[in-house]
């Protein structure tokens, strides 16, 4: 798997968002052109995380192995756990960003925190298994 095919998701993540504000440009206040790019470049840039870390736990969860440091991988039962955690997380955060723009501010709270211990529960999982990562290609480079 190329570096283009690894990282496409960031791509797409960031070109949608750019579509998505340019269709919301007349209704954002009027400001100077600068704000409005750096608006697109933060929102861009943080979709574009987003489709990258829902890559990435999808590929904990489904194909059971997880990319370590010096071409060594996690796999098995924690990196499919990690991955569910982080995939669940996300999910989390974005039914919170979802009830804070509807002004639900209780369950916004609520679901937030939900998806912060989700999400600490994936790193905490990936940081447990480190230690048995596997040589992968480090051999063949």
């Amino acid at each position: 798997m190329g570096r283009w095919t690894y990282y496409s998701p960031f791509f797409i993540g960031g070109i949608v968002a750019a579509l998505l504000l340019s269709t919301y440009r007349e209704f954002l206040p009027a400001g100077a052109p600068w704000q409005f790019w750096g608006l697109l470049l933060l929102m861009a840039c943080g979709a574009g995380l987003a489709c990258q870390l829902l890559m990435l736990g999808a590929q904990g969860a489904f194909a059971q192995v997880l990319p370590a440091t010096g071409g060594r991988s996690v796999r098995g039962s924690g990196a499919m756990l990690a991955g569910w955690l982080l995939m669940g997380g996300e999910v989390l955060a974005i039914v919170a960003a979802l009830l804070a723009v509807e002004g639900v501010r209780v369950a916004a709270i609520v679901f937030g925190a939900l998806a912060l211990l989700t999400l600490l529960g994936a790193v905490t999982t990936y940081a447990w298994m480190w230690p048995t990562a596997v040589r992968d290609f480090a051999d063949e480079r």
